[in-house]
Protein backbone atom coordinates (compact mmCIF):
# COMPACT_ATOMS: atom_id res chain seq x y z
CA UNK A 1 0.00 0.00 0.00
CA UNK A 2 2.61 2.48 1.33
CA UNK A 3 5.00 1.67 -1.80
CA UNK A 4 1.58 1.61 -4.50
CA UNK A 5 1.03 5.57 -2.81
CA UNK A 6 5.09 6.52 -2.82
CA UNK A 7 4.81 5.28 -6.77
CA UNK A 8 1.69 7.43 -7.14
CA UNK A 9 3.44 10.41 -5.55
CA UNK A 10 6.18 10.00 -7.74
CA UNK A 11 4.08 10.03 -10.88
CA UNK A 12 2.46 12.80 -10.26
CA UNK A 13 5.99 14.80 -9.51
CA UNK A 14 7.35 13.40 -13.01
CA UNK A 15 3.72 14.92 -14.85
CA UNK A 16 4.10 17.97 -13.28
CA UNK A 17 7.85 18.15 -14.12
CA UNK A 18 7.23 17.29 -17.87
CA UNK A 19 4.26 19.89 -18.19
CA UNK A 20 6.43 22.29 -16.54
CA UNK A 21 9.30 21.34 -19.05
CA UNK A 22 6.45 21.17 -21.85
CA UNK A 23 5.04 25.27 -21.21
CA UNK A 24 8.72 26.26 -20.79
CA UNK A 25 9.40 25.02 -24.13
CA UNK A 26 6.16 26.00 -25.38
CA UNK A 27 7.57 29.90 -23.95
CA UNK A 28 10.50 29.45 -25.66
CA UNK A 29 8.74 28.77 -28.33
CA UNK A 30 6.61 31.41 -28.49
CA UNK A 31 9.52 34.09 -28.75
CA UNK A 32 10.21 35.32 -32.05
CA UNK A 33 13.77 35.93 -31.84
CA UNK A 34 15.71 32.74 -32.47
CA UNK A 35 17.14 31.23 -29.13
CA UNK A 36 19.53 28.65 -28.62
CA UNK A 37 21.25 26.91 -25.94
CA UNK A 38 25.05 25.04 -25.82
CA UNK A 39 26.65 22.77 -23.00
CA UNK A 40 30.10 23.76 -21.89
CA UNK A 41 32.29 22.07 -25.00
CA UNK A 42 29.91 23.85 -27.73
CA UNK A 43 27.11 21.07 -28.37
CA UNK A 44 23.69 22.07 -29.31
CA UNK A 45 21.35 20.91 -26.53
CA UNK A 46 18.52 22.97 -27.70
CA UNK A 47 16.79 25.58 -29.90
CA UNK A 48 13.50 27.25 -30.05
CA UNK A 49 11.11 27.10 -32.91
CA UNK A 50 12.06 31.07 -34.65
CA UNK A 51 15.55 29.02 -34.84
CA UNK A 52 14.59 26.01 -36.55
CA UNK A 53 12.71 27.96 -39.41
CA UNK A 54 15.73 30.36 -39.77
CA UNK A 55 18.01 27.71 -40.69
CA UNK A 56 15.89 25.71 -41.62
CA UNK A 57 16.62 22.38 -39.44
CA UNK A 58 14.96 20.27 -36.45
CA UNK A 59 15.64 20.92 -32.94
CA UNK A 60 16.32 16.25 -33.18
CA UNK A 61 18.52 17.78 -36.47
CA UNK A 62 20.53 20.13 -34.17
CA UNK A 63 20.78 18.53 -30.42
CA UNK A 64 24.62 17.46 -30.18
CA UNK A 65 26.08 18.81 -32.84
CA UNK A 66 29.44 20.82 -32.42
CA UNK A 67 29.84 24.48 -33.02
CA UNK A 68 33.41 23.36 -34.13
CA UNK A 69 32.11 20.61 -36.57
CA UNK A 70 29.03 21.31 -38.34
CA UNK A 71 27.26 24.28 -37.34
CA UNK A 72 24.81 26.67 -39.18
CA UNK A 73 25.97 29.70 -37.57
CA UNK A 74 28.78 30.13 -39.54
CA UNK A 75 31.52 30.83 -39.38
CA UNK A 76 32.08 29.38 -36.57
CA UNK A 77 35.35 30.34 -35.22
CA UNK A 78 34.10 33.43 -34.35
CA UNK A 79 31.22 32.41 -32.12
CA UNK A 80 32.98 29.77 -30.14
CA UNK A 81 35.72 32.48 -29.71
CA UNK A 82 32.60 34.46 -28.00
CA UNK A 83 31.70 31.19 -26.09
CA UNK A 84 34.69 31.02 -24.77
CA UNK A 85 34.60 34.61 -23.82
CA UNK A 86 31.41 33.87 -22.27
CA UNK A 87 32.50 31.22 -20.02
CA UNK A 88 35.58 32.72 -18.84
CA UNK A 89 34.25 35.91 -17.67
CA UNK A 90 30.85 34.90 -16.37
CA UNK A 91 29.29 37.92 -18.17
CA UNK A 92 27.14 38.20 -21.49
CA UNK A 93 27.84 39.22 -24.81
CA UNK A 94 27.08 40.98 -27.60
CA UNK A 95 28.48 41.38 -31.13
CA UNK A 96 27.43 41.76 -34.90
CA UNK A 97 27.78 38.86 -37.21
CA UNK A 98 26.23 37.79 -40.58
CA UNK A 99 24.37 34.54 -40.71
CA UNK A 100 22.63 32.49 -43.77
CA UNK A 101 19.14 31.91 -43.69
CA UNK A 102 17.30 28.85 -44.99
CA UNK A 103 16.83 30.66 -48.65
CA UNK A 104 20.23 31.21 -48.59
CA UNK A 105 20.14 35.11 -47.97
CA UNK A 106 22.79 36.92 -46.14
CA UNK A 107 21.47 38.30 -42.85
CA UNK A 108 22.79 41.21 -40.59
CA UNK A 109 22.32 40.12 -37.28
CA UNK A 110 23.26 41.32 -33.69
CA UNK A 111 23.77 37.94 -31.44
CA UNK A 112 23.63 38.21 -27.44
CA UNK A 113 25.59 35.20 -25.40
CA UNK A 114 25.11 34.68 -21.75
CA UNK A 115 26.56 32.22 -19.33
CA UNK A 116 24.14 30.26 -17.71
CA UNK A 117 24.38 27.89 -14.33
CA UNK A 118 23.71 24.01 -14.05
CA UNK A 119 22.00 22.82 -10.98
CA UNK A 120 25.04 22.54 -8.98
CA UNK A 121 25.64 26.25 -9.55
CA UNK A 122 28.18 25.77 -11.95
CA UNK A 123 28.18 27.42 -15.48
CA UNK A 124 26.43 24.68 -17.23
CA UNK A 125 26.79 26.28 -20.91
CA UNK A 126 26.12 29.20 -23.26
CA UNK A 127 21.69 30.50 -24.04
CA UNK A 128 22.31 33.02 -26.67
CA UNK A 129 19.49 34.65 -29.62
CA UNK A 130 19.97 37.03 -32.44
CA UNK A 131 18.07 39.43 -33.98
CA UNK A 132 18.04 40.79 -37.63
CA UNK A 133 19.25 44.32 -37.95
CA UNK A 134 19.97 43.73 -42.05
CA UNK A 135 16.69 46.50 -42.98
CA UNK A 136 18.49 49.22 -40.11
CA UNK A 137 22.34 48.35 -41.80
CA UNK A 138 20.76 49.17 -45.50
CA UNK A 139 19.19 52.45 -43.98
CA UNK A 140 22.14 53.44 -42.17
CA UNK A 141 24.36 52.66 -45.68
CA UNK A 142 21.47 55.17 -47.45
CA UNK A 143 21.65 57.53 -44.43
CA UNK A 144 25.15 57.82 -44.70
CA UNK A 145 24.75 57.91 -49.01
CA UNK A 146 21.99 61.19 -48.08
CA UNK A 147 25.13 62.86 -45.98
CA UNK A 148 27.93 62.15 -48.37
CA UNK A 149 25.27 63.84 -51.43
CA UNK A 150 24.36 66.56 -48.68
CA UNK A 151 28.10 67.43 -47.65
CA UNK A 152 28.85 67.43 -51.50
CA UNK A 153 26.20 69.41 -52.47
CA UNK A 154 27.33 71.93 -50.06
CA UNK A 155 31.30 71.78 -50.73
CA UNK A 156 29.94 72.63 -54.51
CA UNK A 157 27.70 75.07 -53.29
CA UNK A 158 30.34 76.80 -51.05
CA UNK A 159 32.85 76.33 -54.29
CA UNK A 160 30.45 78.33 -56.29
CA UNK A 161 30.24 81.20 -53.86
CA UNK A 162 34.21 81.10 -53.27
CA UNK A 163 34.95 81.36 -56.91
CA UNK A 164 32.22 84.13 -57.71
CA UNK A 165 34.19 86.05 -55.22
CA UNK A 166 37.62 84.95 -56.62
CA UNK A 167 36.48 85.32 -60.37
CA UNK A 168 35.04 89.19 -58.70
CA UNK A 169 38.95 89.83 -57.16
CA UNK A 170 40.97 88.45 -60.17
CA UNK A 171 38.57 90.00 -63.21
CA UNK A 172 39.14 93.88 -61.66
CA UNK A 173 42.77 93.82 -61.79
CA UNK A 174 42.84 91.18 -65.07
CA UNK A 175 40.45 93.56 -66.81
CA UNK A 176 43.44 96.73 -66.39
CA UNK A 177 46.10 94.54 -67.08
CA UNK A 178 45.10 93.47 -70.57
CA UNK A 179 43.83 96.72 -71.23
CA UNK A 180 47.55 98.30 -69.80
CA UNK A 181 49.10 95.33 -72.42
CA UNK A 182 46.84 96.15 -75.40
CA UNK A 183 47.71 100.17 -75.14
CA UNK A 184 51.60 99.07 -74.49
CA UNK A 185 51.52 97.05 -78.00
CA UNK A 186 49.86 100.12 -79.77
CA UNK A 187 52.29 102.42 -78.09
CA UNK A 188 55.33 99.95 -79.18
CA UNK A 189 53.93 100.42 -82.66
CA UNK A 190 54.00 103.75 -82.63
CA UNK A 191 57.56 104.06 -81.71
CA UNK A 192 58.46 101.24 -83.86
CA UNK A 193 57.28 103.86 -86.33
CA UNK A 194 58.69 106.86 -85.04
CA UNK A 195 62.36 105.35 -84.78
CA UNK A 196 61.38 104.11 -88.31
CA UNK A 197 60.84 107.62 -89.53
CA UNK A 198 63.91 108.97 -87.87
CA UNK A 199 66.38 106.42 -89.57
CA UNK A 200 64.29 107.36 -92.89
CA UNK A 201 65.22 111.00 -92.21
CA UNK A 202 69.00 110.48 -90.66
CA UNK A 203 69.43 108.10 -93.82
CA UNK A 204 69.17 110.82 -95.90
CA UNK A 205 72.01 112.62 -94.52
CA UNK A 206 74.81 110.25 -94.63
CA UNK A 207 77.88 112.98 -94.06
CA UNK A 208 75.97 113.99 -90.63
CA UNK A 209 79.02 113.88 -87.90
CA UNK A 210 76.85 111.95 -85.48
CA UNK A 211 75.41 109.13 -88.31
CA UNK A 212 78.18 106.58 -86.95
CA UNK A 213 77.86 106.99 -83.50
CA UNK A 214 74.37 106.67 -83.57
CA UNK A 215 74.37 103.24 -85.86
CA UNK A 216 76.83 101.94 -82.85
CA UNK A 217 74.37 102.88 -79.90
CA UNK A 218 71.56 101.47 -82.11
CA UNK A 219 73.54 98.18 -82.26
CA UNK A 220 75.13 98.39 -78.69
CA UNK A 221 71.31 98.90 -77.31
CA UNK A 222 70.04 96.04 -79.64
CA UNK A 223 67.27 98.60 -81.00
CA UNK A 224 65.89 96.14 -83.74
CA UNK A 225 65.87 92.87 -81.65
CA UNK A 226 63.64 95.17 -78.65
CA UNK A 227 61.02 96.53 -81.04
CA UNK A 228 60.43 93.21 -82.16
CA UNK A 229 60.41 91.46 -79.40
CA UNK A 230 58.45 94.17 -77.52
CA UNK A 231 55.72 92.62 -79.88
CA UNK A 232 55.93 89.32 -79.16
CA UNK A 233 56.17 89.98 -75.05
CA UNK A 234 52.83 91.66 -75.45
CA UNK A 235 51.07 89.29 -77.18
CA UNK A 236 52.45 86.56 -74.93
CA UNK A 237 51.22 88.36 -72.02
CA UNK A 238 47.94 89.25 -73.41
CA UNK A 239 47.35 85.40 -74.18
CA UNK A 240 48.37 84.22 -70.94
CA UNK A 241 46.05 87.15 -69.08
CA UNK A 242 42.97 86.21 -71.85
CA UNK A 243 44.18 82.07 -70.25
CA UNK A 244 43.74 83.02 -66.97
CA UNK A 245 40.36 84.88 -67.43
CA UNK A 246 39.20 81.58 -69.27
CA UNK A 247 40.15 79.48 -66.29
CA UNK A 248 38.69 81.79 -63.66
CA UNK A 249 35.34 81.70 -65.97
CA UNK A 250 35.26 78.06 -66.62
CA UNK A 251 35.55 77.31 -62.70
CA UNK A 252 32.28 79.62 -62.47
CA UNK A 253 30.82 77.66 -65.31
CA UNK A 254 31.50 74.52 -63.18
CA UNK A 255 30.30 75.31 -60.04
CA UNK A 256 28.38 78.53 -59.36
CA UNK A 257 25.30 78.55 -57.40
CA UNK A 258 23.01 80.05 -60.78
CA UNK A 259 23.26 76.41 -62.09
CA UNK A 260 21.94 74.36 -59.36
CA UNK A 261 18.86 74.87 -61.21
CA UNK A 262 18.02 72.79 -63.78
CA UNK A 263 18.37 73.95 -67.09
CA UNK A 264 18.67 72.85 -71.52
CA UNK A 265 22.47 72.26 -71.24
CA UNK A 266 24.54 70.65 -74.17
CA UNK A 267 27.25 67.79 -72.63
CA UNK A 268 29.38 68.44 -74.91
CA UNK A 269 29.93 72.17 -73.67
CA UNK A 270 30.00 70.60 -70.07
CA UNK A 271 32.62 68.63 -70.66
CA UNK A 272 35.31 70.82 -72.09
CA UNK A 273 34.31 72.76 -69.12
CA UNK A 274 35.07 69.87 -66.74
CA UNK A 275 38.27 69.20 -68.63
CA UNK A 276 39.86 72.44 -68.29
CA UNK A 277 39.13 72.14 -64.44
CA UNK A 278 40.59 68.57 -64.17
CA UNK A 279 43.28 69.65 -66.72
CA UNK A 280 46.10 70.55 -63.59
CA UNK A 281 45.55 66.75 -62.45
CA UNK A 282 45.55 65.03 -66.41
CA UNK A 283 48.29 66.82 -67.96
CA UNK A 284 51.26 65.37 -66.11
CA UNK A 285 50.31 61.30 -66.40
CA UNK A 286 48.13 61.40 -69.32
CA UNK A 287 47.15 62.62 -72.81
CA UNK A 288 43.20 63.13 -73.46
CA UNK A 289 41.77 62.96 -76.44
CA UNK A 290 38.01 64.12 -77.71
CA UNK A 291 35.47 62.12 -80.46
CA UNK A 292 32.57 64.56 -79.58
CA UNK A 293 29.79 63.88 -81.83
CA UNK A 294 26.77 66.15 -82.75
CA UNK A 295 24.28 66.05 -79.51
CA UNK A 296 21.20 67.72 -78.62
CA UNK A 297 20.95 69.16 -75.48
CA UNK A 298 19.03 67.98 -72.36
CA UNK A 299 17.21 69.29 -69.59
CA UNK A 300 19.43 68.59 -66.69
CA UNK A 301 21.29 69.63 -63.45
CA UNK A 302 24.44 70.77 -65.54
CA UNK A 303 26.15 71.37 -61.91
CA UNK A 304 25.85 67.78 -61.02
CA UNK A 305 26.75 66.01 -64.18
CA UNK A 306 29.49 68.59 -64.09
CA UNK A 307 30.82 66.65 -60.63
CA UNK A 308 30.28 62.98 -62.35
CA UNK A 309 32.55 63.96 -65.46
CA UNK A 310 34.81 65.29 -63.10
CA UNK A 311 34.85 62.06 -61.15
CA UNK A 312 35.52 59.68 -63.71
CA UNK A 313 37.75 61.89 -65.61
CA UNK A 314 39.91 62.05 -62.04
CA UNK A 315 39.53 58.18 -61.42
CA UNK A 316 40.52 57.55 -65.08
CA UNK A 317 44.10 59.42 -64.41
CA UNK A 318 44.36 57.85 -61.43
CA UNK A 319 44.34 54.40 -62.47
CA UNK A 320 47.41 54.90 -64.48
CA UNK A 321 50.36 53.57 -63.67
CA UNK A 322 52.61 55.02 -65.87
CA UNK A 323 51.90 57.21 -69.07
CA UNK A 324 48.69 56.63 -70.32
CA UNK A 325 45.58 58.19 -72.58
CA UNK A 326 41.86 59.25 -71.92
CA UNK A 327 39.06 59.25 -74.42
CA UNK A 328 36.20 61.30 -74.33
CA UNK A 329 33.37 60.34 -76.52
CA UNK A 330 29.73 61.50 -77.22
CA UNK A 331 27.13 60.66 -79.13
CA UNK A 332 23.46 60.49 -79.82
CA UNK A 333 21.50 57.08 -80.29
CA UNK A 334 17.76 56.50 -80.48
CA UNK A 335 16.25 58.73 -77.47
CA UNK A 336 19.69 58.95 -75.42
CA UNK A 337 22.87 60.73 -74.56
CA UNK A 338 25.96 58.85 -74.59
CA UNK A 339 29.12 59.94 -72.53
CA UNK A 340 32.20 57.49 -72.75
CA UNK A 341 35.32 58.16 -70.50
CA UNK A 342 37.86 55.35 -71.31
CA UNK A 343 41.48 54.90 -70.13
CA UNK A 344 44.48 52.36 -70.87
CA UNK A 345 45.23 52.38 -66.92
CA UNK A 346 45.56 49.31 -64.95
CA UNK A 347 41.72 48.20 -65.32
CA UNK A 348 39.51 46.26 -62.83
CA UNK A 349 39.07 42.79 -61.71
CA UNK A 350 35.62 41.44 -61.79
CA UNK A 351 34.90 41.19 -58.08
CA UNK A 352 36.22 45.46 -57.84
CA UNK A 353 33.58 45.52 -60.50
CA UNK A 354 30.81 44.52 -58.71
CA UNK A 355 31.30 47.00 -56.02
CA UNK A 356 32.45 49.72 -56.65
CA UNK A 357 29.23 51.55 -57.20
CA UNK A 358 28.86 50.63 -53.52
CA UNK A 359 29.10 53.43 -50.68
CA UNK A 360 32.19 53.73 -49.12
CA UNK A 361 33.71 50.92 -50.78
CA UNK A 362 37.19 52.24 -52.37
CA UNK A 363 40.59 50.44 -53.68
CA UNK A 364 42.34 53.58 -53.06
CA UNK A 365 44.94 53.64 -49.95
CA UNK A 366 43.84 54.87 -46.34
CA UNK A 367 43.35 58.75 -47.15
CA UNK A 368 43.04 58.83 -51.19
CA UNK A 369 39.44 58.83 -51.16
CA UNK A 370 35.88 58.34 -49.12
CA UNK A 371 34.11 55.50 -51.24
CA UNK A 372 31.23 58.08 -52.45
CA UNK A 373 32.74 59.42 -55.72
CA UNK A 374 31.20 56.95 -58.07
CA UNK A 375 28.48 56.08 -55.40
CA UNK A 376 27.31 59.78 -55.82
CA UNK A 377 27.68 59.95 -59.63
CA UNK A 378 25.56 56.31 -59.88
CA UNK A 379 22.51 58.41 -57.86
CA UNK A 380 22.59 61.20 -59.92
CA UNK A 381 22.33 59.47 -63.13
CA UNK A 382 19.86 57.70 -62.07
CA UNK A 383 17.91 60.50 -60.68
CA UNK A 384 18.04 62.12 -64.39
CA UNK A 385 16.82 58.72 -65.49
CA UNK A 386 20.20 57.66 -67.62
CA UNK A 387 22.48 55.06 -65.89
CA UNK A 388 26.24 54.68 -65.86
CA UNK A 389 27.94 50.98 -66.68
CA UNK A 390 31.26 49.75 -66.26
CA UNK A 391 33.78 47.77 -68.60
CA UNK A 392 37.19 47.07 -67.56
CA UNK A 393 39.88 44.42 -67.85
CA UNK A 394 42.93 44.24 -65.69
CA UNK A 395 46.01 45.52 -67.39
CA UNK A 396 44.36 46.92 -70.54
CA UNK A 397 41.75 49.58 -69.24
CA UNK A 398 38.39 50.50 -68.14
CA UNK A 399 35.57 52.22 -70.25
CA UNK A 400 32.66 53.98 -68.21
CA UNK A 401 29.67 55.21 -70.14
CA UNK A 402 26.88 57.47 -69.59
CA UNK A 403 23.47 57.14 -70.76
CA UNK A 404 21.06 60.32 -70.16
CA UNK A 405 17.79 60.73 -72.13
CA UNK A 406 16.66 62.93 -74.26
CA UNK A 407 13.40 63.26 -72.19
CA UNK A 408 14.57 64.18 -68.81
CA UNK A 409 12.56 63.24 -65.46
CA UNK A 410 12.63 66.93 -64.67
CA UNK A 411 10.67 68.28 -67.53
CA UNK A 412 7.66 66.81 -65.66
CA UNK A 413 8.20 68.80 -62.54
CA UNK A 414 10.40 66.25 -60.80
CA UNK A 415 13.30 67.98 -58.75
CA UNK A 416 16.98 66.54 -58.02
CA UNK A 417 18.41 65.94 -54.42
Amino acid sequence: MDSTLKERGENKLLDRLDQQLRFTQEIINAIPAPVFYLDRVGHYIGCNRAFEQFFGMTQHELISRSIRGINPMQPSAEHERMDKECLKTNQSCRYEARLVDVSGQSVDVIITRAPFLSDKGKSGGIVGTFTDITERKQSEIILKQMQGQIIQQEKMASIGQLAAGVAHEINNPMGFITSNLTSLGKYADRLDDYIAALLQSLGSCPDHPGMGELDKLRQKLKVDYIISDVRELVNESLDGANRVRNIVQNLKSFSRVDQAECCRTNLNEALEITISIAWNELKYITTLDRDFGEIPEITCYPQQLNQVFLNLLVNAAQAMEKQGNILVRTWSESDNVFVSIADNGKGMSEDVMQRIFEPFYTTKAAGKGTGLGLSISADIIRKHGGSIVVDSQPGVGTTFTVRLPLKSPFEHGDHAV
